[in-house]
């Protein structure tokens, strides 16, 4: 039996049981600094509420992982590993969560896991993990979907995991989008069938309202449209500034705590204090946000025919490119393959065969073209774009 020490009382969880092991890592500086990291970036000026940060839903996740972990081995230790995987599984995200992931992939060719596997063996928490007798490898490799044992992996990083069961119902409450899901049902009903993660048929409905609930909020909270110009906007004023802040991988192994120190707040003044991006943050300081002129749903397109689409409208309407900012995101949805199967009487069957809605709901695409301008230009673009096709352009 896992030592509780102390509750700590979640607004979607209830009180959540913290070990001795939980509390020094919770207590260090990647985990605080979680704290000052928004969850949903750009969705406070669309929904007041959706302040909740990263360093709560770690807390989530981990709660969720030792529930799923109580389900599939009586080890204790084991236990421990996912929850352990799942409170760090965020560590490593950078300023306005995803919106800095472009810098990571570009610039220090990674993701946010993989920096996070970089924190936990270079900080702290490799020290604190170790005097406890848990393998840091182990950690990373949960973090990253490839630890030895499936089943365990696929609680951290799978299409039904503790981290999305986690952020779907978490950032519904937020939001007040009001999504309902029964994820503590998906979680008690997990097995372990031949080293492989399994849920229990019963929980079928469960885990059709989860994946429901997750289309629907790319729609309404992820994609909606004012979060992402926000989001654009603080990826474009990144991308400004972000050679000027020399971020080197070799300089983070030796010293993490460059890393460490970016959050909101400090890469918010970073901007804000910047030539090159201070106008862009004062926009954003007094909600002068970029415009949808024009939109298309269930196709993306390649960063070439981004930058092709770009040069078209622009010559066609007289608007700078540098004013037209395309939004054409690869969304990754359900993966048939990364999906659990089932247990029925006895036997595995795979979802997509014993659900009607999760067959039809892994066909629907949730991509999405939208073309942004600043509002003087809008109009403009606006009679360009009406009752066009993004195949008129290209």
């Amino acid at each position: 039996m896992v030592d509780i020490v102390k509750s700590i009382k979640d607004p979607i969880h209830g009180y959540i049981g913290l070990t001795s092991l939980e509390l020094q890592l919770i207590d260090t500086l990647p985990l605080q600094r979680l704290r000052r990291i928004k969850q949903l970036p750009g969705s406070e000026y669309v929904y007041p509420g959706a302040m909740n940060t990263r360093f709560e839903h770690s807390l989530g996740v981990m709660h969720l992982a030792g529930l799923m972990g109580n389900k599939l081995s009586t080890n204790e230790d084991t236990i421990i590993l996912l929850r352990i995987a799942g409170l760090l599984h965020d560590i490593g995200h950078g300023p306005f969560s995803h919106s800095f992931e472009p810098i990571l992939n570009t610039f220090l060719r990674v993701s946010h896991e993989e920096m996070g596997a970089i924190l936990i063996e270079n900080t702290v928490v490799s020290d604190i993990l170790g005097r406890n007798g848990i393998d840091t490898n182990d950690v990373t490799d949960l973090i990253l979907g490839r630890y030895k044992r499936k089943s365990l992996s696929r609680v951290i990083n799978s299409s039904i995991d503790a981290d999305k069961m986690d952020y779907i119902v978490r950032d519904s409450y937020h939001t007040g989008a009001g999504y309902s899901v029964d994820i503590r049902r998906i979680a008690m009903n997990a097995m372990d069938i031949d080293g492989d993660l399994a849920i229990n048929a019963r929980a079928l409905e469960a885990i059709e309202s989860l994946l429901m609930a997750r289309l629907l909020s790319f729609r309404t909270i992820y994609y909606h449209k004012t979060s992402r110009a926000v989001q654009l906007m603080l990826e474009r004023a990144m991308a400004l500034v972000v050679r000027e802040m020399d971020l080197n991988l070799n300089d983070i192994l030796e010293n993490p705590d460059f890393y460490l120190n970016l959050d909101d707040y400090t890469m918010w003044e970073i901007l804000r204090k910047n030539e090159k991006s201070k106008d862009i943050m004062k926009k954003l300081m007094r909600r002068h946000i970029l415009k949808v002129a024009g939109e298309w749903y269930g196709r993306s397109l390649s960063p070439k025919q981004v930058d092709r689409l770009r040069g078209i409208i622009s010559d066609i309407s007289g608007v700078p490119e540098d004013y037209i900012v395309i939004d054409s995101p690869k969304i990754k949805f359900i993966k048939s393959t990364d999906l659990p199967l089932l247990w029925r009487d006895g036997e595995l069957i795979n979802p997509l065969d014993a659900s009607p809605v999760l067959s039809k709901l892994k066909d629907l695409l949730p991509s999405m073209i939208r073309i942004y301008t600043w509002p003087k230009y809008r109009s403009k673009l606006k009679d360009i774009l009406r009752n066009k096709n993004v195949g008129d352009f290209l």
